[in-house]
């Protein structure tokens, strides 16, 4: 069969590209940019064009994006349309890959789907390493490079397909999983979800109910929404709390967010026939999945570590997570050491598929902060999600806030790329009236020596720096030997830590 890729860039759609093209079907696909791939099936063009749309197409695969009006590929849409092309959306498709005997894959394989607003990458991640590990051979296809594997997704012969479900525009509606886990639900997407959300929990509400009698549902327990939920599941139901983290893991990803959701992938497994010492081993080799609390290096004693995190519950989570790695710090003398912080930096060899190994970054410091570079994204998240966004910096020490990254086709006329302006402004007297991003808060709580408040919170160093060159300057000359800089959101913010590594 024969296959066309729109939007075929992303991360999903070049990871089920892939997928497609290695259970024998001829693809094609187009984006703005060349992709980068070594998948010498895919046939890539550059930019759209209604050429790409011939008769002879047995689909056309597609984003939700690429359906908008505004979108760039409109032409392309409306020519499939008259050429009476099926049009398929990306979610539909790997619906298909998880319905029994269809007719793209041979492979008969039951659909483990993790959903949730937030933490689904590093769980599905988690799930399809310990599968692997135990030599299940699943197929898999997330949203981030799982960095044991080298790749976002995996074709395998497995009786298993582990994918990430997206609930924007309902997306994960269009999946048939056997297997489902919910990390988490909360207001989020709400350009989508006008109702807030009730709206949100009557989606998930559909979701559960795709699940047969005889699959299962693992939710997180300590999330009232999940729990809300749980009675309309029609199969097995698991729960699982912080409170008790899968025995004997000693991870190699800090924070409690990431124990949950091992813990929660743990479950999974253990309910699909692993055995215990299995699913311990292979989430302690977990090394992580790109862009989630991944430490970029170290240069003249300062450490750069990148996150995806760009919703308020994401970015508190991964500032505490940051924090953890602030308290290894030991002092001695007036001077402080960090005491063997052990993650993974993220480089794969592409042709052996062998991670490097862990490195032991040591330093001895007069000074440590915690400096977050965030570039929020989309303007009607950070308007509708402000209030929470304000509050989700507590615990940093000093905050650059860069122009928000306006999406095509999903903003409002209004939308402003410098509305952040607003937000550091909002920030700074949240700061002055609670010494939050000084983390008073945590100062109090706390009796390391590390968080004294004459040398925290004194004043609130919190900027809005438009452009990323002006932030590398601006980070160039007062990061200190000792500080953990982290760059957050969910696009290319990155650039700014791997420039500042250079």
């Amino acid at each position: 069969m024969k296959y066309h890729f729109i939007g075929i860039n992303g991360v999903s759609m070049s990871g089920l590209a892939n997928l497609i093209a290695e259970l024998g079907h001829e693809v094609s696909g187009c984006d703005i940019n060349k992709l980068k791939t070594e998948n010498e099936k895919l046939k890539i063009i550059v930019g759209h064009n209604i050429s790409h749309i011939t008769k002879d197409l047995d689909g056309v695969v597609v984003t939700c994006a690429a359906l908008h009006p505004s979108s760039p590929a409109k032409e392309e849409i409306e020519q499939a349309k008259k050429m009476g092309v099926k049009i398929i959306k990306r979610s539909q498709l790997i619906g298909l890959l998880m319905s029994p005997n269809n007719q793209i894959s041979k492979i008969n394989q039951m659909g483990i789907a993790v959903a949730g607003m937030h933490g689904k990458t590093t769980t599905s991640s988690m799930i399809a390493h310990i599968l692997t590990y135990a030599k299940y051979d699943p197929t898999i296809l997330v949203g981030g490079e799982v960095r044991n594997i080298g790749a976002s997704e995996k074709l395998g012969k497995g009786k298993y397909l582990v994918a990430e479900a997206c609930e924007y525009e309902r997306q994960f509606l269009d999946f048939r999983p056997k297997i489902a886990v919910i990390t988490n639900i909360e207001e989020e997407h709400l350009d989508t979800y006008t109702g807030g959300i009730k709206d949100i929990k009557q989606t998930f509400k559909k979701f559960i109910k795709l699940l047969p009698k005889d699959g299962l549902l693992v939710l997180n327990q300590d999330d009232k929404n999940c729990m809300s939920l749980m009675k309309v599941a029609k199969c097995k139901v698991k729960r699982v709390t912080i409170k008790k983290p899968w025995p004997g893991l000693k991870l190699q990803m800090p924070g409690k967010h990431i124990l949950l959701d091992a813990t929660l992938a743990a479950r999974v497994a253990h309910e699909i026939g692993i055995d215990s010492k299995t699913i311990k081993d292979a989430l302690n080799s977990f090394i992580g999945t790109k862009r989630r609390f991944e430490v970029k290096g170290m240069k003249d004693g300062v450490t750069v570590v990148d996150d995806y995190g760009h919703h308020p519950t994401e970015i508190q989570a991964t500032i505490l997570a940051a924090r953890e790695q602030l308290k290894k710090f030991q002092i001695s003398n007036t001077k402080f050491s960090l005491d063997k912080l052990e993650t993974p930096v993220g480089q794969i060899n592409s042709k052996s598929k062998i991670p490097n190994p862990k490195i032991n970054l040591k330093s001895k410091i007069l000074n440590h902060k915690l400096v977050v570079v965030f570039q929020p994204h989309q303007y009607t998240r950070t308007k509708l999600l402000f209030k929470d966004f304000v509050k989700s910096f507590d615990g940093a020490d000093k905050v650059i806030i860069s122009d928000i990254y306006l999406i095509a086709g999903r903003e409002p006329a209004e939308a402003r790329a410098d509305y952040s302006r607003d937000l550091v402004e909002a920030i700074k007297k949240h700061c002055n009236s609670k010494s939050s991003v000084c983390h008073s808060e945590l100062v109090s709580e706390s009796k390391n020596p590390l968080l004294s408040e004459e040398s925290q919170c004194d004043k609130c160093d919190i900027k809005y720096i438009s452009r990323y060159k002006d932030i590398l300057s601006e980070l160039k000359k007062t990061a200190q030997k000792g500080d953990l800089v982290m760059t957050l959101g969910a696009t290319d913010i990155y650039k700014v830590g791997e420039e500042f590594l250079k």
